[in-house]
């Protein structure tokens, strides 16, 4: 682990006999993902397949893995550690890379503006003109409607593979978060105290109006026109056909 990690903190321990409260066991959720390519749903519940992600995990580097993330401990350390590597490592190659299918260019969506902000790095906000237009459309929609959205990954300039992603390729597809009631701009899953269906429920509206909208995943089923997918509680996955 270098010197510039940062440890996310966490009340208790999480996995085998821990206290499991759920804003613990989100974070390690997370971490697992990042890290570990686990595909957990990032929900706040520590069934069987985060605990074993977990001991997966630390069959990397312990000789008796006992399931479980201690504040401060060793696998903590590692999770923040690797994800971190993850996250600043795996870039596409423009000499390698496919790009779009049909050879359409891809565009860098605005940072930020009326009605939504961005919370991935610049180089990972590329999309094909049908995805700029849906974004902008659904945020000139939700600002006239007193709401944000947070806008994600969709794609490298060049296009191809995305860690930790299998889509998101060809500026096509897009993960956007589920609104807040308190209007912050961080990130919310299903269950959250600070979760807002209603406005979830107005992006979801806006994004469907759209035409070139293929499908967008979420797991809030209350919510008519998504389609629910594992691991996607705390974001939306949109995909446009053009």
């Amino acid at each position: 682990m270098t010197a510039s990690t940062t440890v996310p903190r966490i009340s208790a321990t999480v996995g085998a006999g821990g206290t499991n409260t759920a804003a613990d066991v989100r974070v390690v959720q997370d971490l697992l993902n990042r890290a570990a390519r686990a595909e957990l749903a990032v929900d706040g519940d520590c069934g069987p397949a985060t605990c074993g992600a977990i001991r997966s995990y630390q069959s990397g580097f312990l000789k008796a893995p006992d399931g479980r993330v201690d504040p401060d401990g060793l696998t903590l350390r590692r999770l923040a550690a690797d994800a971190g590597e993850r996250s600043e490592a795996p870039r596409s190659d423009p000499a390698t890379a496919s790009g779009p299918a049909d050879g359409a260019r891809l565009t860098q969506f605005a940072r930020q503006g009326p009605g939504h902000y961005a919370y991935a790095d610049s180089e990972r906000q590329y999309g094909t003109d049908a995805m700029l237009q849906l974004l902008t459309g659904t945020a000139a929609a939700l600002h006239r409607a007193g709401l944000e959205m947070g806008v994600g990954d969709i794609s490298f300039v060049q296009g191809g593979l995305m860690p930790p992603h299998k889509t998101h390729q060809g500026g096509r597809h897009v993960d956007l978060r589920p609104l807040r009631t308190d209007h912050a701009r961080g990130p919310v899953s299903i269950g959250d105290p600070v979760y807002s269906r209603d406005g979830t429920r107005a992006l979801v509206e806006s994004l469907l109006s759209h035409s070139a909208v293929r499908r967008v995943l979420f797991n809030d089923t209350e919510i008519a026109g998504v389609r629910s997918y594992p691991g996607h509680h705390n974001h939306l996955h949109v995909e446009v056909g053009q």
